[in-house]
């Protein structure tokens, strides 16, 4: 469970509060019903980052990573090409 928000936020308009909110519901979720808490979050947007987005959701939410962007579409087609992820 890559991130384990309830739900992916949008980056570029939303307030910080709902970016905490929906991560903390989500990673309650996530460990009330598979005693599971992510370490590792990646965000796709295709509109950018709000400047506090790997501060509040990196080692604040006790993350060790962050992964911002999408695949490149090269990588993506090798990856079903080849069937190596």
């Amino acid at each position: 469970f890559a991130n384990g928000g309830w739900c992916m936020h949008d980056e570029a308009t939303t307030h910080y509060v709902g970016m905490i909110d929906q991560t903390t519901l989500g990673h309650e979720f996530l460990k009330r019903e598979f005693n599971y808490t992510p370490n590792i979050a990646w965000q796709l947007d295709p509109f950018g980052h709000s400047s506090t987005q790997a501060s509040l959701l990196g080692s604040e939410a006790g993350f060790d990573a962050i992964y911002f962007g999408r695949i490149d579409y090269q990588d993506l087609q090798r990856r079903h090409e080849t069937k190596n992820c």
